[in-house]
């Protein structure tokens, strides 16, 4: 109580610093100018205590705003989504499905409904998995072997003619103004501008440089190319290094202008480049070197 009764008395000018000190400690007297300069920047209300009240009454009174939730916004963004949803779902139902192959490469694909194909080098199909069963049509660039499970009329579309069966095996080449269609088993409708031709077992369908014609009785169970051999009949040079270009990832050069009105006929390995280059070179009485991935073609007498 001494304490408080100095301080109040200080505070109120009644005692001076030198009546603290002989009352009080060192201690102390600094405990007091601490409180002092604590509550120097203190400044008392300006309004009257019924003011505060009022302002109190004002404040406990008030209500809370309510923000209402703008159900009809939230509403299209669910709708939206489910839009979007939908709408990825069909594109990606809908879109086609691609097998595709690069030089030197061969693969196997099997069909939804079981049918079979084989693609040879540098080839492409494309197809619709969703819509399979109601319509079994793909595209073919390239060269493609089919094994087709019956059923419904399978067609292959080319940018050369379209080729439709119900159940058959049968052999595609669609390849700069080359297409041609062998019959293994079965019989098959080929489509080519306002023609059509249907082609038993063992016929086969062939159009180079716009040039038509038909061949039968072959005895042939399977192309070749499946057994890594590719062959030919009466097939212009310039097809024939195409595909070995392709069975073998090279280049060739050769006189292109010279071979030009030449035919080929024979085969060739896929499993021995010296060999494949032999069997096309010798029966043109051709040589040919090899610097790095190109091949050059010559005639031998020079």
């Amino acid at each position: 109580m001494k304490d408080d009764y100095f301080l109040a008395k200080w505070l109120n000018n009644e005692l001076s610093e030198k009546d603290l000190e002989e009352h009080l400690s060192e201690k102390e007297i600094n405990a007091f100018k601490k409180i002092i300069a604590a509550t120097a920047n203190l400044e008392s209300p300006t309004s009257s205590p019924e003011e505060l009240l009022n302002k109190f009454k004002q404040v406990k009174d008030k209500k809370t705003k309510v923000k209402k939730l703008n159900f009809s916004y939230y509403l299209y963004r669910v709708a939206a989504v489910f839009v979007l949803f939908f709408v990825s779902y069909y594109f990606l139902s809908n879109r086609d499905t691609i097998y595709t192959t690069t030089f030197a490469e061969k693969i196997k694909v099997e069909l939804p409904d079981n049918s079979e194909v084989q693609l040879n080098a540098v080839s492409e199909i494309h197809f619709n998995k969703s819509g399979w069963s109601k319509n079994r049509a793909l595209e073919l660039k390239g060269e493609a072997f089919f094994k087709v499970s019956k059923g419904s009329t399978f067609i292959v579309n080319t940018e050369l003619g379209k080729v439709s069966v119900l159940g058959t095996q049968f052999n595609v080449v669609v390849r700069n103004q080359y297409f041609e269609v062998h019959c293994y088993e079965g019989s098959v409708s080929v489509n080519y501008l306002t023609q059509t031709v249907k082609l038993s077992e063992g016929s086969s369908f062939k159009v180079v440089n716009s040039k038509v014609s038909l061949t039968k009785n072959s005895t042939k169970k399977v192309p070749s190319w499946t057994h890594n051999t590719s062959s030919f009949e009466s097939i212009p040079y310039q097809y024939v290094i195409a595909e070995l270009e392709r069975q073998y990832n090279v280049n060739v050069e050769y006189d292109e202008k010279s071979l030009s009105n030449t035919n080929f006929t024979g085969n060739f390995t896929h499993s021995n480049l010296d060999l494949a280059l032999q069997a096309v070179c010798i029966p043109l009485n051709l040589k040919y070197s090899m610097q790095n991935n190109k091949v050059i073609l010559q005639n031998n007498d020079y």
